[in-house]
């Protein structure tokens, strides 16, 4: 019986292929170790890209912050400043004819011109107030058959304090009867009221000691002022 003889070119066959295999298998782990510190390396480099853009936007805000902060800074000594030279400096007179005198229990038309300022105008809307105001000053001056007209806007008035309030007006019609220097001393007293008064429309009848008159006239209130004061929250 004759034995069977052995192929070397197969066993070098089947080594190369071997050695073939092994070398792409450590190709495929060298790709894909490559492939995955590549991946690794974009997602980082994205996140330190955005962390970068986040603080240089931090930075950014705060110096807005500060900018800000130190124009209102200078813009609050200035007001001061202002403050002091028209209300304080060179002792002023009362700028409605009263004495200037400050205190808790002072009423028009004596007080110092800061706080006759300040009370000009109400932050609310305030007619019955208004009326009683007027009545007190018809009262005072001895005016006979006063009569004050207007309406009532309590319901539909906006006193919601703003960032940028404007004055809003409020008509009146006022009328009365008196001497002449009575009717002038009324409209004087207008005139020097903490609160202003215009006058649109003047009738007069009459003669010096028995004068009667009809007047048109605005007045105003003006909502509080708000500080705008907000928080940023920087994405």
């Amino acid at each position: 019986m004759n034995a069977p003889k052995f192929d070397k070119s197969s066993l070098k066959t089947g080594s190369l292929k071997l050695k073939v295999s092994k070398e792409q298998s450590r190709m495929m782990i060298t790709v894909g170790v490559a492939t995955i510190i590549t991946v690794f390396c974009l997602v980082s480099s994205r996140a330190l890209v955005s962390q970068a853009s986040y603080q240089r936007r931090v930075v950014n805000a705060r110096h807005a912050s500060a900018k800000q902060l130190k124009s209102d800074i200078n813009n609050a000594n200035t007001l001061v400043d202002q403050y002091n030279n028209v209300f304080i400096g060179a002792n002023p007179q009362n700028i409605i004819g009263g004495r200037n005198i400050s205190g808790t229990n002072i009423t028009p038309p004596d007080g110092d011109n800061g706080q006759i300022v300040l009370d000009a105008l109400p932050t609310v809307y305030d007619y019955p107030a208004l009326l009683t105001s007027v009545q007190q000053l018809l009262n005072d001056d001895g005016i006979g058959s006063p009569s004050i007209g207007g309406t009532d806007q309590s319901s539909t008035a906006n006193n919601t304090p703003t960032g940028n309030p404007q004055p809003v007006s409020i008509d009146l019609t006022i009328s009365g009867s008196g001497t002449y220097s009575d009717s002038q001393k009324f409209i004087d007293d207008l005139e020097r009221s903490i609160r202003p008064f215009d006058i649109t429309h003047l009738t007069l009848t009459g003669n010096e000691s028995a004068l009667t008159f009809d007047l048109d006239v605005t007045t105003y209130y003006q909502p509080a002022k708000t500080l705008n004061i907000t928080a940023q929250e920087i994405h």
